[in-house]
């Protein structure tokens, strides 16, 4: 189920509403990014390639995982081939200062 709105709310005001969902037939990709070590990869780059076509592999959604490691594509569009690339940088990083001469 779906629905869309948009608000612009003044200063000072606030605003109430009731949203209805109607059902939708499109698919969602929902996943969890996690590490070797099975915990949650903050930060990673999710891309979505609608794949398959005469046309070579086209971005369809780029995304980074929240805290817990989730992302999320949709809605999409049924019976169309995606592949999914994910890109997680673990690397620690520090700076090393060099001296002024």
């Amino acid at each position: 189920m779906q629905s869309v709105f948009y608000v612009r709310p003044a200063q000072r005001e606030q605003v109430e509403t009731t949203v209805t969902l109607h059902a939708s037939d499109r698919p969602v990709l929902l996943g969890t990014i996690v590490g070797d070590d099975g915990k949650p990869l903050a930060n990673a780059l999710a891309v979505l390639y609608a794949s398959g076509g005469a046309q070579p592999d086209t971005v369809a959604g780029v995304t980074c995982s929240d805290a817990l490691g989730r992302f999320v594509f949709g809605p999409l569009e049924p019976g169309v081939l995606y592949q999914v690339s994910i890109h997680a940088d673990t690397m620690l990083r520090r700076t090393l200062e060099q001296p002024e001469e």
